[in-house]
C-alpha cells in the first residue's frame, strides 16, 4: 500500500490492537515495546516512542508526512495464553515483512480462533490431579483433585465473565475450590483434603505473572515489574 494512501491514525490503532493482545496474553513489556517500534518503523514512521505498563500502552510516532500521531490504550483484561502469544509474535513479524493495509490488519491478519474450551477443561483436570499426587496424595486423591480441577476451571470461566475484579474473582473461585475439596472427601470420592486442595489451588496461583514481573525488572522495566509482582503476591 502506498504511503500517501495510508491512514496512520488507523494504522496505529491496528498496531495497538496487536500490542494489547500481546500484553493480555502474558508478554513481557520489552517484547511489546520492541514489536510496536518495529511495526511502526516498518511503515516508514520515525521517532517512535512507546511506553508500556501492565494496564496502559502509550505510543507517539511521526508519520512520513511529518504529522505527530499519539494514541493511548487502557488494558483491563488478563488472559495468559502462550499459544496466542506465539501467534501474535509471528504476526508482528508478518506485519513488518508484508506491510498489510489497515483493512487487512483489522479484518484478516488479526483473525485467530481461540483454543477450544475442552482443552482448558482437560488441562485443569491434568494439573489438579497431577499436583495432588506430586505433593503426597494417592491416586484416589488425584482423581478427586482432577474432578475439582474441572469444576474450578468452569467456575473460573463463569466468574471471569461476570466481573472485572481479579481479586474478587480469585477469592470466589478459591473458596469454592476449597469447599469442593472438602465435599469430595466427605462423599468418599477422595482422600487427604489438604493434598486435593493444594492440587486444585495450583490452577489459580499466578506463577506466570510473578515470573514476568521478575523478568521485567531484570530487563530494566522496574515500574512494570513491581506492579506485576505486587499484583501476583496479592492474588497469591
Amino acid at each position: 500500500m502506498k504511503e500517501k494512501d495510508m491512514n496512520y491514525s488507523k494504522l496505529l490503532q491496528g498496531i495497538l490492537d496487536i500490542a494489547e493482545e500481546m500484553l493480555v496474553a502474558g508478554a513481557e513489556v520489552s517484547r511489546v515495546e520492541d514489536s510496536v517500534e518495529r511495526m511502526c518503523s516498518a511503515y516508514g514512521c520515525d521517532r517512535v516512542n512507546v511506553f508500556v505498563i501492565t494496564s496502559n500502552i502509550q505510543v507517539t510516532m511521526e508519520d512520513p508526512d511529518g504529522e505527530i500521531v499519539t494514541q493511548i490504550r487502557r488494558v483491563v483484561r488478563n488472559d495468559v495464553n502462550f499459544d496466542r502469544l506465539d501467534f501474535l509474535n509471528d504476526l508482528s513479524r508478518y506485519v513488518c515483512r508484508n506491510l498489510p493495509s489497515v483493512e487487512e490488519l483489522r479484518d484478516e491478519v488479526m483473525q485467530r480462533k481461540q483454543q477450544p474450551i475442552a482443552l482448558s477443561l482437560l488441562s485443569g483436570m491434568a494439573i489438579g490431579g497431577s499436583f495432588a499426587v506430586f505433593f503426597g496424595g494417592n491416586i484416589q486423591g488425584g482423581i478427586a483433585a482432577a474432578v475439582c480441577g474441572l469444576a474450578t476451571v468452569v467456575l473460573n470461566l463463569v466468574v471471569s465473565k461476570l466481573g472485572q475484579n481479579p481479586l474478587a474473582n480469585i477469592f470466589i473461585v478459591s473458596f469454592a475450590a476449597g469447599i469442593l475439596s472438602v465435599i469430595t472427601v466427605w462423599l468418599g470420592i477422595g482422600m487427604h483434603t489438604d493434598k486435593i486442595m493444594i492440587g486444585v489451588i495450583m490452577l489459580l496461583i499466578p506463577g506466570i505473572a510473578m515470573t514476568n514481573g521478575v523478568r521485567d525488572m531484570l530487563t530494566g522495566d522496574i515500574a512494570t515489574g513491581m506492579l506485576r509482582v505486587a499484583n501476583a503476591l496479592l492474588l497469591a
